[in-house]
């Protein structure tokens, strides 16, 4: 039970931590990909991504139990 409170704490953490001030800073250009900025590529990719990571963790919890 204590390794998935780490790994929930774990996966918290790192999702705080990609959408936090310094990273933001580092996709905040003025480039465009397919006439989209690359900071709205960023933020939507890393939500997509923490989305699917969440759902696929919790789903392997719950169908060990």
């Amino acid at each position: 039970m204590a390794k998935r409170r780490k790994f929930w704490a774990f996966m918290g953490i790192l999702i705080f931590l990609l959408l936090n001030y310094p990273l933001l800073q580092i996709f905040n250009r003025d480039a465009l990909l397919a006439g989209i900025p690359i900071l709205v590529l960023y933020l939507h990719g890393v939500w997509i991504m923490a989305i699917i990571g969440l759902y696929g963790l919790s789903s392997r919890l719950t169908s060990r139990e």
